[in-house]
């Protein structure tokens, strides 16, 4: 590699990588906020090089500080004489000038030393971890929500312990007293245990992040079973009623056809809102009337592909409003995602018309708000169906939930006919014997 490449060029990633005493310094043309090109990003790519190598070599902070103190003890340390006589002695020993220089060199030195103990707090470290956080984002290891849920969650634990308070204050004292105080949080019903769990998670990540760079030693307790939050017990779901569906339903057809497919794909599909957004041409047997995807959720994380029939009314509106000159099934009339979520600039922004239709028609239907959200009607569906006998074992796989027994994983196959059948029989239930 020529001599002007600081760093190793990866084509298919489009993005600089480096090899530092032992470990992998990665950036993206991205980040460097370049063009995705080689010629175009390597200027950028030495600068930023120079400037984490610099960084990643600094001394560390106590060789830092007790240099000052030593320094500082070498010069001042002589209790019974006054300026003058410490500037004689040292003057005379050293040479002319040497008080003084000393002094100089002292000052500087703890002057460092103080501005790389701010380089120490809690903010600085956080802001570096989001950097971290974003190059994932941006590479497609993360999604665009669950960056901005790390964020919410790590800001928690900053806004507890404090932006300025120093990372060498993490200790085994402040894991316990923040899960104490998510605790009280459950206790007086502020935050459910799954959201407790989540943000006390999310610290443990940020804290174990450091201790793997050897900023701060890891807390012995950090993965202590008595600090657990129990999220064994299931919080009461809530469902839309047989009678609330089909008022929607109704006035779907005076609002829009547009909003009753969203909520039949919903209902039937087992959607959310960015599924229906991200729903694909080659995900649809035109022929058949069938989806076949993995959520948008789980996709990246090895979800399971699933096959839904469609009901012939979804299928019908579907046909209607595809639009063929998109990959996307369902857009906008620019040919636009109808939700969208991403990062820009290291913030998370996102739009969802799928939701705003929703909202409009519960104006429509004389109501601020319906007294569910749009995401319950796929809780609505998976649980009629856990009220069958036999198709109960189908709520599972209407919802695209991964496996979870051993005999799931390796020897049952779900009957696509049969989850056919399970997904007609849900039409009749929400729809009735003819249909919405």
């Amino acid at each position: 590699m020529p001599a002007k490449f600081l760093m190793s060029w990866m084509p298919r990633e489009r993005r600089w990588k480096k090899m530092h005493r032992g470990k992998v310094y990665v950036v993206s043309c991205r980040h460097l906020g370049t063009p995705e090109t080689k010629e175009g990003s390597w200027k950028e790519a030495n600068e930023w090089w120079a400037a984490t190598k610099a960084e990643a070599e600094k001394p560390a902070e106590d060789g830092r500080v007790t240099k000052a103190v030593a320094m500082a003890r070498a010069v001042r340390g002589f209790e019974d004489l006054d300026d003058e006589g410490r500037r004689q002695v040292l003057d005379s020993i050293l040479g002319g000038g040497s008080y003084q220089r000393l002094l100089a060199q002292s000052d500087a030195t703890t002057s460092g030393a103080k501005a790389l103990q701010s380089d120490r707090s809690i903010e600085a470290h956080v802001e570096t971890w989001r950097s971290l956080l974003l190059s994932a984002c941006e590479s497609g290891q993360i999604s665009a929500g669950r960056y901005e849920a790390y964020l919410a969650n790590v800001a928690k634990f900053v806004q507890w312990i404090g932006p300025k308070a120093l990372i060498d204050s993490i200790d085994e004292s402040k894991i316990e007293k923040f899960y104490a105080i998510l605790s009280a949080k459950v206790a007086e019903g502020a935050y459910a245990p799954s959201t407790a769990h989540g943000i006390f998670m999310t610290a443990k990540q940020f804290i174990r992040w450091m201790a793997e760079k050897k900023l701060i030693q890891l807390p012995g307790n950090i993965d202590s079973r008595r600090l657990r939050f129990n999220q064994g017990q299931a919080s009461k779901i809530e469902t839309f009623t047989i009678d609330e569906i089909r008022a929607i339903l109704a006035a779907c057809d005076e609002f829009s056809e547009k909003v009753k497919l969203y909520v039949l794909l919903m209902l039937g599909g087992g959607m959310y809102q960015m599924d229906i957004a991200e729903l694909k041409q080659d995900e649809v047997d035109w022929e058949n009337g069938l989806i076949t995807r993995a959520r948008t959720k789980t996709r990246n994380q090895g979800g399971p592909v699933v096959t839904y029939k469609l009901w012939k009314e979804t299928f019908s509106l579907l046909k209607k409003y595809r639009n063929k000159k998109s990959p996307l099934v369902l857009t906008t009339g620019e040919g636009n995602p109808l939700a969208r979520r991403w990062v820009e600039s290291g913030k998370t922004k996102r739009y969802d018309l799928i939701g705003s239709a929703w909202e409009r028609l519960a104006k429509r239907m004389g109501m601020a708000k319906h007294r569910l959200g749009m995401k319950h009607l796929r809780k609505t569906g998976a649980s009629i169906l856990a009220e069958h006998p036999q198709y109960k074992y189908y709520a599972g796989i209407y919802l695209a939930h991964a496996p979870q027994s051993v005999g799931d994983k390796s020897y049952v196959v779900p009957s696509e006919s049969e989850f056919a059948e399970a997904l007609d029989w849900l039409r009749v239930q929400v729809l009735g014997p003819e249909g919405g």
